[in-house]
């Protein structure tokens, strides 16, 4: 899930208090931008149908669901993306939802108003509201319904279209784990609309990019939600990947600091603008003194990766080494996908990263003989892939809530039995709304025979 705020919390995210209130200083390829410190002024209205028809350099389109405990964190990040808004190069459009009768995190800042709202995103100097023209409005809408995206993506690039897209899915996420829903409540999956029930699933993701079309840069300002099984989904459809392995704080991407440096080189290509996104949120977090993890990836190369993962798990069943793998399962980095209540020790969660796991796996082997020494390389090889052709950038900030340095991540995770041995492999895919062999990552790399059998090592 991602992290939410505490109620002390929310005092101090609300645009114009501190601490976010603070200028802060941020360079990327030769440009400098310094966001603004919060200010209050009267708004600066512009109607809508101002907005330039002509083919920009950039659309940045985000589906922004506050419809749970994170409306405030959604006006928190419109007003920081009004910091800079849109320009003659680069559009800034954002589908907004609200509702009222939330268990948590209910505001009733800026009117109140509930349902979505499509903003044509302009800068102004009001911290406090949102003022930037609403250009369509719906009384009643499922935010966690894909065909909203996709009625959004497609309408984005109709009325302000560019040479480039980028499509910010932000909320909840969960990474690949789907739990059968119950009415009314919101389950793992991303984007979850607490009015509803209803979320959109991983295999959604895909059909999302299917039905709307291709984009430059796909970005996940939610949890839990750079993997390989998401990943697989879209990769026909993308061209670069961000998203962070770990929980990503409530406050989200620092959207001045990325939509600054994007108006003053709003010719940066697809890879640059995923290397910018990745730097801007590692620069925020470290001057907010938070752990964090985020990575950006080539969609290009993950047919690729998914050869490299077929070979060394095939390999790795025929040597067959117990000690070695059940040494990988228990030492590799965990991510919190279940919090601190549920899972104490992280002992419980599946997801682990990917090139950790294979080095780990490969330092513990034991035997000399030819196999071992042909896994040995294709662990080395995996790495490497990763490291120099799959990740084009990886940052981290801090520790985990464990104390484990979040560096320890290399860009993807993936399902990895918990290191909890007694976690039954049954019981636990047991609560998944579908069958994790139905993702199309499982389809290529029969990842989850792998899974099956390292739930058998004893």
């Amino acid at each position: 899930m991602r992290k939410v705020f505490t109620a002390a919390a929310l005092l101090v995210l609300i645009p114009g208090l501190a601490p976010f209130s603070r200028a802060l200083e941020f360079s990327f390829a030769g440009v400098s931008y310094k966001s603004a410190p919060a200010a209050v002024s009267a708004p600066d209205m512009v109607n809508a149908k101002s907005a330039a028809p002509k083919v920009k350099e950039w659309t940045v389109m985000v589906f922004l669901n506050g419809k749970n405990n994170l409306e405030l964190a959604g006006l928190y990040n419109v007003n920081k993306m009004e910091k800079v808004g849109s320009d003659a190069n680069i559009n800034v459009v954002v589908e907004l939802g609200r509702m009222n009768g939330q268990a948590a995190g209910d505001t009733n800042m800026d009117g109140n108003w509930t349902g979505s709202r499509r903003l044509y995103i302009k800068k102004d100097k009001n911290d406090m509201a949102v003022t930037s023209p609403i250009v369509q409005k719906a009384p009643v809408v499922d935010m966690g319904d894909y065909k909203r995206v996709v009625s959004f993506v497609k309408w984005a690039k109709e009325s302000y279209p560019a040479r480039k897209y980028m499509l910010v899915l932000w909320d909840h996420g969960s990474g690949w784990m789907d739990l059968a829903p119950k009415p009314k409540t919101a389950q793992k999956g991303i984007s979850f609309d607490d009015e509803t029930g209803n979320f959109i699933r991983t295999r959604q993701i895909g059909d999302i990019l299917k039905e709307a079309g291709r984009v430059d840069v796909l970005a996940y300002d939610a949890c839990l939600m750079q993997m390989a099984e998401v990943a697989f989904e879209v990769k026909d459809n993308a061209s670069v990947i961000v998203g962070s392995e770990e929980t990503v704080p409530g406050t989200g991407y620092p959207y001045d600091l990325i939509l600054g440096v994007l108006a003053q080189k709003p010719a940066l290509s697809a890879e640059d603008m995923g290397i910018l996104t990745v730097e801007a949120y590692k620069a925020f977090y470290e001057a907010m003194k938070k752990g964090t993890q985020l990575s950006a990836i080539r969609a290009a190369k993950l047919g690729d990766l998914g050869t490299k993962m077929a070979e060394f798990s095939a390999l790795a069943r025929e040597v067959n080494d117990a000690a070695a793998l059940k040494a990988a399962r228990a030492g590799v980095i965990r991510y919190d996908m279940l919090g601190e209540e549920l899972d104490p020790k992280m002992s419980i969660s599946f997801y682990g990263d990917l090139h950790q796991y294979a080095g780990l796996m490969a330092a513990g082997l034991k035997s000399n003989d030819g196999k071992a020494a042909a896994l040995r390389q294709k662990a080395a090889a995996l790495q490497q892939f990763i490291d120099k052709e799959l990740v084009i950038d990886n940052k981290a900030t801090g520790n985990n809530r464990l104390g484990r340095p979040l560096a320890e991540s290399r860009g993807l995770s993936v399902y990895l039995p918990p290191a909890e041995t007694r976690v039954a492999q049954e019981k636990l895919e047991g609560l998944f709304e579908g069958k994790y062999g139905e993702f199309l990552f499982d389809k290529e790399v029969h990842w989850h025979d792998y899974v099956t059998y390292l739930y058998g090592v004893k």
